[in-house]
């Protein structure tokens, strides 16, 4: 892997909620995916627990952005039988 360079490092820039999140995701993923459980023990025997988490959690979000990206378009919504022909609600958000 080698060195990349300053911005490799993990300097804990970025939104706070998002990191605790992931890395809470992370944790809980690991205990029931067997690549995610196998990346941690690995990381965690070289590494350390905490940065361990918080890798889990970089590779949640990546699985995530990919998963997102390569996502279908939205399905409409299906009318189910007695439903009104047309919309109760305005589809655009109001301009209050």
């Amino acid at each position: 892997m080698g060195f990349r360079g300053p911005e490799a490092l993990n300097d804990k820039q970025g939104n706070e909620m998002m990191r605790w999140l992931l890395v809470e995701a992370g944790q809980s993923a690991a205990q029931f995916d067997p690549e995610l459980r196998r990346k941690y023990q690995r990381l965690k025997f070289r590494r350390g627990g905490k940065v361990a988490k918080v890798a889990l959690a970089r590779q949640l979000a990546v699985r995530l952005y990919w998963t997102l990206r390569h996502a279908s378009p939205a399905t409409p919504p299906l009318r189910m039988p007695g439903s009104p022909a047309e919309p109760m609600v305005d589809v655009s958000p109001s301009t209050v």
